[in-house]
């Protein structure tokens, strides 16, 4: 990331706007190491909490400036879309994998163990992923006044990993540089740890529970966009007339983000029901805590797809394999 192609003109064009924007770095870099400082609380609480091993994989800490005329998540789901395709592809010690050439050794060794059987999962986790960073900065790509929004998540992805991602943003006004216009800074900071105790715990149903919770935060999130629309426009109409189809056509972009990224996690986790629920109807626990089968796994070869088997067989060992069986 970085700055958008209109605040870099203008910074070579500018010297008072280079002088205006280094500050702003600066300020980044404490905003930064703020964000920094509570992940790691957080990742320690969260593995202590349950007792599991962990280490760090990989991360990276980025600052974006961005003029609203020239809104855009375009190179944050870039960055995401690199770091997914290096992990499935297993590129990694590499820099498509920011801070992965520092992790140890015997920490690759184990997320190259557990990544190889969850590879069928990378989709899914992408659309999460950039689902969730996207309607997290989207809350302040509009404003009208100068403000400050901080925002904390944490997800278990596959294989053992668990994304622990921070950002803040602020909106600026300086009609000195951007008439009438607003300059949006915001930071991303994640760290991306491995743990081996986390990879057995957490399942194919653990990861659906999972994203049906970020769908429904997904959910309320278009709702809140809606709100804070008819709010914001109701009163730039009243106060800045000249400013309301511009202000409404950054709303109308949030919310189509926000609606494609949750149409595109919906996608991917329908197809993940759809193996579960054909599953089920293949298994049946009875009264006395037996499982009867109608399609041993030489038949499951035949029913499913290449990658719907292995969703399959990861389910049925969670689900059934704990229970006698009889086929």
């Amino acid at each position: 990331m970085g700055k958008s192609k209109t605040i870099e003109q203008k910074m070579k064009d500018d010297q008072k706007f280079r002088e205006y924007m280094n500050q702003l770095d600066q300020d980044s870099k404490k905003e930064e190491e703020k964000i920094f400082t509570k992940i790691k609380e957080n990742i320690t609480s969260h593995y202590d909490g349950n007792g599991w091993d962990h280490a760090r994989f990989f991360g990276n800490r980025n600052s974006d400036y961005q003029n609203y005329d020239d809104w855009s998540l375009a190179r944050i789901n870039n960055m995401v879309d690199m770091i997914g395709n290096a992990l499935s592809d297993g590129n990694f010690p590499s820099k498509e994998v920011p801070g992965s050439e520092d992790a140890e050794e015997s920490t690759v060794d184990d997320a190259k163990d557990f990544l190889g059987a969850f590879q069928g999962d990378y989709s899914l986790i992408i659309k999460r992923v950039k689902a969730i960073i996207s309607g997290v900065l989207t809350q302040f790509a509009t404003a009208s006044k100068t403000s400050r929004k901080t925002t904390f998540k944490d997800m278990p992805l596959s294989g053992g990993l668990h994304l622990f991602f921070g950002s803040t943003g602020e909106v600026f006004t300086n009609n000195t540089f951007f008439t009438n216009q607003y300059i949006g800074s915001f930071q991303i900071v994640f760290e991306v740890m491995m743990s081996v105790d986390e990879g057995q715990a957490i399942g194919v149903q653990q990861i659906l529970a999972t994203t049906e919770q970020e769908l429904s935060i997904l959910k309320d999130l278009i709702l809140e966009a809606r709100k804070a629309s008819a709010e914001s426009l109701k009163k730039i109409l009243k106060e800045e007339p000249e400013k309301y189809v511009a202000t409404k056509a950054t709303y109308d972009l949030i919310l189509a983000d926000l609606k494609k990224d949750r149409a595109e996690v919906m996608l991917e986790y329908d197809k993940y029901n759809q193996v579960t629920a054909a599953v089920d109807n293949l298994y049946t626990k009875t009264a006395s805590n037996k499982v009867v089968t109608s399609a041993p796994e030489d038949d499951l070869k035949n029913i499913f797809s290449e990658w719907e088997f292995g969703i399959a067989s990861r389910y049925i060992n969670e689900k059934y394999n704990d229970a006698a069986l009889i086929d």
